[in-house]
């Protein structure tokens, strides 16, 4: 077996928002923590698919930033140029993925390693992946992950029946979503077009955004209501580009110039789970939960979900315990 596993304190699954902002908290504490991470980058449905020219925002489109919690943050990633103001609320910029890269800042991050198995070795916890290989040991592990990712890695995990129930539970309730991107010619058209439309939900013009790259053209990003994705979930990418195509050039009457490629994501969207608090932490496993599933569901909420977490449980870290 390795020799040179890593061993931290805390073990954050998940680089999207909520485990980027529980990392970023923790840095201020000095509080070792590794971040794994299943995708190549980090953001998570915050997160930015790179073009030719520039990036889009399929996901999460603004941050409200509008809960007091989260005013000192907010003013922090204002101040290192990383957010700005944009229709009422925030986006990152030059890119909403720029927030989970600054949040992480220093924390060891590993990408491309899916977390899939999480097993006791004496009092700490061992993370395998895919493979069953080692990625690291900690002392406390927090699954910043959907609400049914989070269910698979409690379910490796002995006598984790309240988590993992509520976690089941939560994601019975989660939607996909498809999302694409469209370029057209210069229009009048606000930056958030009001939809009210059968096949969408949301119509932004990304390349409205500050700190993106100037064109002639402008480009949008389309995003599908989670019910037309649900019942078109396993559809042809090409008969879901046509419509969603189809149902922009309805909505807003322009032609669109160039498109991509449909990307679904197929966690997209959560309804409401009624937790009875916005994190779950278990003192006995040293195992909690994050996410937006947990608060607000949206963008905000992660992060919130994330704040309150620590909060609550960072003074109790044993430092001495490593």
């Amino acid at each position: 077996m390795k020799t040179d596993i890593p061993h931290t304190q805390i073990a954050i699954i998940g680089a999207g928002l909520a485990g980027a902002t529980f990392s970023y908290f923790a840095q201020q504490q000095h509080i070792p923590c590794l971040v794994i991470e299943k995708s190549r980058g980090t953001g998570g449905r915050a997160g930015s698919k790179r073009l030719e020219q520039g990036s889009v925002d399929l996901g999460a489109s603004i941050i409200s930033f509008g809960d007091e919690e989260l005013a000192h943050l907010r003013e922090t990633l204002l101040k290192a140029n990383v957010i700005e103001r944009w229709q009422s609320a925030y986006v990152g910029v030059p890119k909403m993925s720029a927030i989970s890269r600054y949040l992480l800042q220093d924390t060891p991050l590993l990408t491309g390693n899916k977390a899939h198995h999480i097993e006791r070795q004496g009092k700490s916890w061992l993370i395998r992946d895919e493979s069953y290989q080692p990625i690291c040991y900690a002392e406390n592990v927090i699954l910043a992950t959907p609400a049914l990712q989070s269910a698979m890695l409690l379910a490796s995990i002995p006598n984790s029946g309240a988590l993992l129930q509520f976690a089941n539970q939560a994601g019975s309730q989660t939607l996909p979503q498809w999302a694409m991107w469209v370029t057209t010619h210069a229009t009048e058209h606000a930056p958030l077009v009001p939809c009210q439309h059968e096949v969408l939900e949301s119509i932004i013009k990304d390349s409205d955004k500050p700190q993106r790259p100037a064109s002639t053209t402008e480009t949008w990003v389309i995003q599908a209501s989670p019910q037309w994705s649900k019942k078109h979930l396993d559809t042809p990418k090409s008969e879901v580009l046509a419509e969603m195509i189809q149902a922009f050039s309805d909505v807003t009457g322009v032609e669109v110039l160039n498109a991509g490629e449909p990307h679904r994501w197929l966690l997209g969207r959560q309804v409401m789970a009624l937790a009875p608090q916005p994190f779950m932490w278990d003192s006995t496993l040293n195992v909690g939960l994050i996410g937006d599933w947990l608060c607000q569901g949206d963008a905000e909420g992660a992060m919130l979900s994330a704040k309150f977490a620590f909060d609550a449980i960072g003074p109790t870290f044993d430092m001495n315990n490593l």
